[in-house]
């Protein structure tokens, strides 16, 4: 008589756990929250651009060679190690929309975490 095995032999169980998304520290326009990188944001964006990559890790040079990408590769880490709702497509359309806006929410969302 054969037996019949339910369990496969060597099987793992992988348990996952859902993390919770929050919102953003602060809105897109609350520029004047920090008045220093809605000025840098609006006059310099290059620069503040510059800031957050080599705040995030990336270095000053990533933003420099890759400033067509940058900002939304940079935008989607931060989202995703901060563990912010949001999609690929909304940071799209956000950065494409209001870059500047978009850079000085980031640069806001850096400094309430400490980075």
């Amino acid at each position: 008589m054969a037996q019949i095995v339910t369990p496969q032999p060597g099987a793992t169980v992988v348990v996952t756990q859902t993390q919770v998304l929050r919102d953003w520290n602060s809105g897109l326009l609350s520029c004047f929250d920090d008045i220093g990188s809605c000025l840098t944001g609006w006059c310099c964006p290059c620069f503040l651009l510059y800031s957050i990559s080599s705040r995030m890790g990336e270095g000053c040079l990533y933003a420099y060679c890759c400033s067509e990408i940058a900002p939304f590769t940079l935008r989607a880490k931060l989202r995703t190690e901060q563990h912010i709702q949001g999609s690929l497509c909304n940071d799209a359309l956000t950065i494409m929309c209001c870059f500047s806006c978009a850079l000085c929410q980031m640069a806001r969302e850096l400094n309430s975490v400490g980075k």
